[in-house]
Order: structure tokens, then sequence, then C-alpha cells
């Protein structure tokens, strides 16, 4: 479990450069050195990435975060897919019960300037 954790580390903090600041509608994607990402300045509580095609292509990968809410309370739950260097970024409100309305919207990512 241990040697997981830090394979998986590891790979996260290789993925920094490829990975840099990235602008997709109204969110600001930017990995820290650590391999951490911060949305629109808010530090990601939880992320995952998963390669589609070999471990380290980083151009056709997809990291999903929690990341707290900046303009409101509560989270979104984001999915940032890159296939062939194109980025596509799909977020939703996390609701905190099935009456509340769905907020969800998927945006183009390039990089930020």
């Amino acid at each position: 479990m241990l040697k997981k954790l830090i394979l998986v580390a590891s790979l996260i903090s290789l993925s920094a450069p490829a990975f840099a600041a990235t602008q997709c509608g109204p969110f600001n994607l930017k990995a820290d050195k650590s391999g951490w990402f911060s949305v629109n300045g808010e530090r990601a509580k939880t992320q995952k990435v998963t390669f589609a095609k070999e471990k380290g292509d980083y151009d056709n990968a997809t990291v999903k975060l929690l990341v707290k809410n900046s303009k409101a309370p509560g989270m979104v739950d984001m999915e940032q897919t890159m296939r062939n260097g194109k980025g596509l970024l799909r977020a939703e409100i996390v609701r905190t019960s099935q009456s509340q309305i769905r907020i969800r919207g998927d945006y183009d990512c390039e990089p930020a300037k």
C-alpha cells in the first residue's frame, strides 16, 4: 500500500510540468510542486489521475478533483480529460440533498496566459 502511494505521488509530481496552468471556462487549474492541483486558488481536497493509454502520458489522462467552491458554500466535483493535448473540464456542484437543483457544466481548456 505504501509503495502504491509513493508511486502515485511521484507520478503526480511529474505531472506538474505537463499540467501547467490551464484555463477551463471560469476555472483556473494549476499544479503545485508536490503535484496537487489548485482551482482558482483553492487546493483540491481529493484528486485521482487515470491514464488512457500508458502511464506517464499526461496528454491522454483524466484528472478527477474535489474542490471547495470559492464563490459559494459547498464543493465542486471536477473531471479534466486530456486527449491528444486537448482538454475538457466537466464540473458539477455537489448537492447536499436530492431536492437541490443539479448544476453542472462542460468547458474547453486552453493554456492559461
